[in-house]
């Protein structure tokens, strides 16, 4: 997530963009840091005005999923450099795994230690492994085998949903057939629903550890990130990430990513991938209203990762045609620092917001937002990384944490000061 500028061999465009998605994936991140867990099934539970209810459409529309989208393309252009990168004296694969294994570690400690089980260093990691075979492919092989993995998402999604709808038809055979309400058909289906309601008593589990000692703190989170890093958890959060990284390698190799094409070609791409991600977003959150927030068998188990790809390009297009005007760049250069530091930039914003804003141990703020409220908290955070970044990177040559991973990686330790 960032590499040190020791040689011109950065690409401003890469840092840009980069530093937009780690600090946007902080509107997502955002909720469940400081709401409680059923806010996810229910947005309506932290609050629901006018202000919620645009803040929440937006985010469904043009955010969710897809700055950790833009993170995981990125993830392949860097790949794609560090693996092709001459070592000296040293096999490139070794330092690649090395590489993998350091984020992987540095992925436990951010779910564990500082309190985010919605870590995605440990998922970048892992799929990672995967990615050094790949690494002399053609383009278009590695967008095709990228489109591939989104296409297996896509099918076991729609298999998910054939399984549902067997599971209600047969509940309603049943009830039809005047069945009891023990009968397995109608209790399968029952579980379906309880699956999607949200959970008051995890809501109320939530409020109770995160108003206590650093000690309920760290127990309750270690809890949440065993469950959510679980073996089929892992292999599906890594099959997400590398389809994307393999489309984001292919991308940078043909040199969009890098900022090569021309501003009209950024422009039509951003325009194409507006026009199939966010009518597809639009119809999952339509869906989702109309259900009250409890849908069974949500049509985004088919569509989401269409449209989240084509917003996700949307997005890549839009900041890459920017970059190619003058006050593109004079606006978007904020994001530069933190790019460069992304994985310091990604940490902190876990740090400011897990150890010091939510907490009981701190200042205690935990499920007493709503979501524009949260949201206003993200962009204070946003500028407050932005300004430390900024004021590092004139003093440093790197951020703190990527100086630990390169030391980590290249058993040696690198240069900090500028």
């Amino acid at each position: 997530m960032g590499e040190a500028r020791e040689s011109t061999a950065r690409i401003e465009a890469l840092d840009i963009l980069r530093g937009i998605a780690v600090l946007g994936i902080m509107l997502v991140n955002i909720h469940g840091m400081g709401s409680v867990p059923g806010v996810a099934s229910d947005p309506r539970i932290s609050g629901w005005d006018t202000a919620d209810q645009i803040v929440w459409w937006v985010q469904q529309l043009f955010v969710e999923g897809t700055m950790r989208g833009l993170l995981s393309l990125l993830f392949g252009a860097g790949f794609v450099i560090i693996a092709t990168r001459p070592q000296a004296g040293r096999s490139a694969l070794s330092i690649y795994y090395r590489r993998m294994v350091s984020l992987v570690l540095l992925g436990l400690i951010h779910s564990y230690l500082l309190m985010w089980p919605g870590d995605i260093l440990l998922i970048y990691g892992l799929a990672g492994l995967f990615l050094f075979p790949f690494r002399d492919l053609p383009a278009r092989a590695l967008i095709g085998l990228g489109l591939g993995g989104i296409a297996l998402i896509t099918a076991i999604g729609a298999a998910a949903v054939v399984e549902g709808m067997n599971t209600r038809e047969h509940a309603e055979a049943a009830i039809a057939g005047g069945a009891g309400d023990d009968d397995e058909r109608i209790v399968a289906w029952q579980g379906y629903l309880d699956a999607v309601r949200p959970d008051l008593q995890a809501d109320v589990d939530s409020r109770a550890a995160r108003q206590g000692s650093l000690a309920d703190n760290l127990a309750y989170k270690a809890t949440i990130a065993s469950k959510w890093n679980s073996p089929a958890g892992l292999s599906w959060w890594a099959l997400d990430a590398l389809a994307m990284m393999l489309i984001g390698a292919g991308l940078f190799k043909v040199g969009f990513l890098g900022g090569a094409f021309t501003r009209a070609t950024y422009l039509k791409f951003a325009l194409a991938g507006y026009a199939v991600g966010v009518p597809i977003n639009l119809i999952e959150t339509e869906q989702m209203v109309a259900a009250g927030f409890v849908v069974p068998i949500p049509v985004a188990e088919v569509t989401h990762q269409i449209g989240r790809l084509a917003t996700t390009l949307g997005h890549a297009g839009l900041v890459l045609a920017a970059l190619h005007t003058l006050r593109g760049r004079r606006l978007l250069g904020v994001f530069s620092a933190p790019g460069r530091m992304a994985l310091s930039t990604y940490i902190g914003e876990t740090m400011i917001a897990q150890w010091i804003l939510f907490p009981g141990f701190a200042l205690g703020l935990h499920g007493t937002m709503s979501i524009a409220e949260s949201w206003l908290i993200a962009l204070g955070i946003a500028v407050v990384l932005v300004l430390a970044d900024t004021w590092w990177l004139r003093r440093f040559r790197t951020g703190p944490l990527e100086w630990l991973w390169r030391r980590l990686t290249y058993g040696r330790r690198p240069v900090l000061r500028t």
